[in-house]
């Protein structure tokens, strides 16, 4: 899937759930835009756009988290995600949530018991 789709089915989610089109579609594409920079990945790459947007509305599909993404990290893109969009944070929260992640020793994107850094993970996954 073409990554401008992506940030499209935030949109679509809301608009066929029955929710008015607001500022909390952006919250969550901007969710899906964290994983893809944190993973270096794009989601759903075998699925195409209408398989995507049918499994994220009807089967609440959302992209795996890493193993060894930080929970202060990961907790900012579930929030965004929520399949409410009412529960979603405005982005003012969501930059102060991001703001409060603890970037000292390895930037904070690294947990201090992996030695070989997070993307060896995902390393049998990387690119469409």
């Amino acid at each position: 899937m073409a990554p401008e789709n992506v940030a499209y089915i935030g949109m679509y989610m809301q608009v066929l759930n029955g929710h008015p089109y607001n500022r909390k579609c952006d919250v969550y594409s901007f969710g899906i835009c964290l994983w893809e920079v944190y993973c270096c990945d794009m989601p759903y790459p075998d699925l195409s756009f209408s398989e995507v947007t049918s499994a994220v509305v009807r089967q609440n599909l959302r992209p795996e988290i890493p193993r060894c993404c930080p929970s202060s990290f990961a907790n900012v893109m579930k929030r965004c995600w929520d399949a409410n969009p009412d529960k979603r944070p405005e982005m003012a929260e969501v930059v102060s949530m991001l703001e409060a992640i603890d970037t000292s020793k390895g930037g904070g994107m690294i947990p201090k018991d992996q030695t070989e850094g997070c993307f060896s993970c995902f390393r049998q996954h990387r690119g469409p």
